[in-house]
């Protein structure tokens, strides 16, 4: 059992403000809060949960706090929630059979269910509270938890024939137990103490079909055969029946108020009616809607991305973009990870990239778009000189320094084209190409050489000669798994990234290889990938061979981050042989080990994750480096006697030499940068934390230059 005091966290503006003053090595999450699904009302509050985490309504001074697994949860993915009012502790079922408690401001996990190996299906419906019991409906019985002990204390096993019936609900009246099961409602006498004997219980006629759902309404109990078409629920003294379009509500057996179609919602996932006789209605689409007096009121829902789905991240200039692939709100953007705005013009947008002022969208079904100010443009062959059409697969989008426009077209003859800075385009016809393959992945090297990863087939790499406009001179490759053809280790490939030495990265089906000389692709000399080789257990293997490596970043020390699929997220040493990090969903805050797109912020260390679960990201210890050291930044600065975390010196010089003393010139601590950042713990060489006083920062470059950039201030 697992005890976790948890705080609700408030973030600040701007993306560089937000990454400074989040500590190195934690966590955020940056989900999309429109999917909607269980409302529980506690004391003053609203819990609301939704795919991915819980957000807390306070109806009293309207704040919103989220509560996920970075703040305490132990794990996502709610199924259901209910409240002990006597005991004032909630219960959370997660979809993996999971339970937390909350109480007294802690968290307190069982995971008894979730490691407990349980032939067939393991799943958690349901729970109805009485006298501290939590009486919980699964799918291989009834599960007693006690919550005040923080203990499960019985299961009982309800069936005919040896075979265990599949409980969906379960209702508690003065004197018996009903539970809904798949075969029709069975009851016992809810004080016998033989209720683990599977003979105490009585198939309750005429109900023979699956019963999903039972409560108590003025005219009697209910048996619900219809879910989840209709869901019902007892809400106080009203009684509600919910489609996914329509909302019941009865009053002494009386229907007093029906919501039919009601424009603010899409997709009903559960309602509630508070103390107030305000209707609150979970929505799959909108989130937490309020209605008073059965009237639309406003909506609730925290900040964030307009949905967890996302094809493609990309930072450009100080904003953070996401693509969903969807026909809704298909692009999510920000410049402080807290206020978002969405893009709804252009369907199912999968890419982006924006030279000055102008933002280009791919769409995997509408084309190639452009945002400029307000306005919108959508490429016809009419206004790109008959290269583009509006029903292309835009799937990439890169730019180059002279400030061209660079995409590749999936499923096309045409897989690379390009609008220059003064409005030509062109596209780049590969004969050895097929014409149905998605392209993954678009990079440009340091010789301005086209790189793109094309399913099943391997990669190409088109070289133009810095000449667009004459083809005569241009020349291409398609690399395989062929010696001296690239010697890929798989040809499904699935990403590609350039180093800080120019290399590189590839991440394919089976792991990952390296083009170290990728000026020589069309030189005539040997050019194929390698793979790495690291030992483990005492033998030679190639790095990450197992794994299907899905994306690929390069932080500012030009350390490797590799996202997997099924994996989760490693941090790689600069050549790829030592394994900094693995972080997966069981041993950090991960939402997911599928890691499906990574992007790198260079000026704050931060790095963003997209998972199929949604949005998070971890600050990292490295930054780009400046080649003018005259002014540093430091986090924080002063320390005081309560900060106990990581200062992180921020603005140096590429692989610095850094050096902290006293201010008589006594070496307190000395270490390296990842890039531009230095992290020390404040604490001197015998491990002890540095008393009060101003103490000197000193840093050489990788030259040997060596300079005073900076002090910081402990005070205690």
């Amino acid at each position: 059992m697992r005890k976790f005091k948890f705080l609700i966290l408030f973030i600040s503006n701007s993306l560089l403000v937000v990454a400074q003053n989040t500590p190195i090595y934690t966590w955020q999450q940056h989900l999309s809060f429109s999917n909607a699904k269980i409302i529980l009302e506690v004391e003053g509050d609203i819990y609301c949960a939704t795919e991915n985490g819980i957000f807390i309504y306070n109806k009293n001074d309207y704040t919103i706090n989220r509560l996920n697994k970075i703040n305490g949860l132990s794990d996502f993915g709610v199924s259901s929630m209910s409240y002990d009012h006597e005991n004032k502790i909630i219960i959370i079922f997660y979809n993996n059979t999971n339970i937390d408690l909350i109480k007294n401001n802690n968290i307190i996990n069982i995971p008894d269910v979730k490691n407990k190996l349980i032939l067939g299906e393991k799943k958690i419906h349901n729970t109805v509270i009485e006298k501290g019991i939590a009486y919980t409906s699964t799918s291989f019985g009834l599960l007693l938890v006690d919550l005040v002990n923080e203990e499960i204390i019985d299961t009982y096993k309800i069936g005919e024939d040896g075979n265990t019936f599949n409980i969906n609900d379960c209702y508690i009246d003065d004197t018996c137990i009903f539970v809904a099961t798949n075969n029709g409602v069975y009851f016992a006498d809810k004080n016998s103490n033989a209720l683990f004997n599977n003979n105490n219980w009585s198939w309750l006629p005429p109900n023979t079909n699956e019963v999903f759902e039972i409560d108590l309404a003025d005219w009697g109990i209910v048996f619900n055969e219809q879910y989840p078409q209709i869901k019902i629920k007892k809400c106080r003294n009203y009684f509600i029946e919910t489609t996914n379009q329509n909302i019941k509500i009865f009053n002494q057996g009386v229907l007093i108020y029906e919501l039919i179609e009601d424009s603010n919602f899409t997709n009903i996932q559960d309602v509630w009616i508070d103390n107030n006789d305000a209707l609150w209605v979970a929505d799959s689409s909108n989130s937490l809607l309020k209605y008073n007096d059965f009237k639309f009121s406003y909506v609730i829902k925290p900040n964030g991305p307009s949905s967890n789905s996302i094809e493609n991240l990309k930072l450009n200039d100080g904003f953070l973009f996401l693509t969903h692939n969807n026909k809704v709100n298909t692009v999510s953007r920000t410049d402080d990870l807290i206020d978002w705005t969405y893009w709804h013009k252009v369907d199912n947008a999968v890419c982006s990239e924006k030279i000055g002022n102008k933002t280009y969208l791919g769409s995997s079904s509408s084309g190639l778009w452009k945002k400029e100010g307000a306005s919108f443009i959508r490429y016809v062959p009419g206004n790109t000189q008959n290269i583009l059409d509006t029903n292309y697969y835009i799937s990439n989008l890169t730019s180059d320094i002279e400030g061209n426009l660079w995409g590749s077209i999936s499923n096309s003859g045409k897989a690379l084209f390009v609008r220059t800075y003064d409005n030509h385009w062109d596209y780049f016809f590969m004969p050895q190409l097929p014409n149905d393959r998605d392209i993954r992945s678009l990079i440009i090297d340091d010789s301005g050489q086209k790189w793109g990863a094309v399913r099943a087939k391997g990669i190409f790499v088109y070289n133009d000669n810095g000449t667009i406009a004459d083809k005569s001179d241009d020349q291409y490759k398609i690399m395989t798994t062929s010696l001296g053809n690239g010697n890929l280790p798989n040809q499904e490939v699935y990403t590609l990234a350039k180093d800080l030495d120019g290399d590189i990265w590839v991440g394919t089906q089976e792991g990952i290889c390296v083009f170290y000389s990728p000026s020589a692709i069309f030189s005539g000399y040997n050019f194929d990938a390698q793979q790495i080789i690291v030992e483990e257990n005492g033998f030679g293997q190639y790095l990450l061979s197992s794994e299907i490596v899905y994306s690929i970043a390069v932080d500012g020390g030009n350390r490797k981050w590799i996202g997997t699929l099924g994996s989760g997220l490693y941090l790689l040493s600069e050549d790829g042989t030592e394994e900094i990090y693995h972080f997966t969903k069981e041993n950090s805050p991960l939402l997911s080990n599928n890691i499906l797109d990574l992007e790198m912020n260079h000026t704050t260390g931060e790095i963003y994750i997209s998972t199929d679960k949604g949005l998070m990201s971890f600050r990292n210890d490295a930054t780009n480096s400046q080649s003018n050291i005259s002014s540093i930044t430091v986090f924080p600065n002063p320390v005081r006697q309560s900060y106990h975390d990581n200062i992180y010196i921020n603005g140096l010089g590429y692989d610095s030499n850094v050096k902290i003393t006293d201010i008589n010139a006594n070496l307190v601590f000395e270490t390296n940068s990842n890039g531009g950042t230095a992290v020390w713990d404040g604490k001197d060489s015998n491990n002890q934390r540095v008393g009060t006083g101003v103490y000197l920062i000193f840093s050489s470059d990788q030259f040997g230059n060596e300079k005073a950039v900076g002090k910081i201030l402990f005070i205690h």
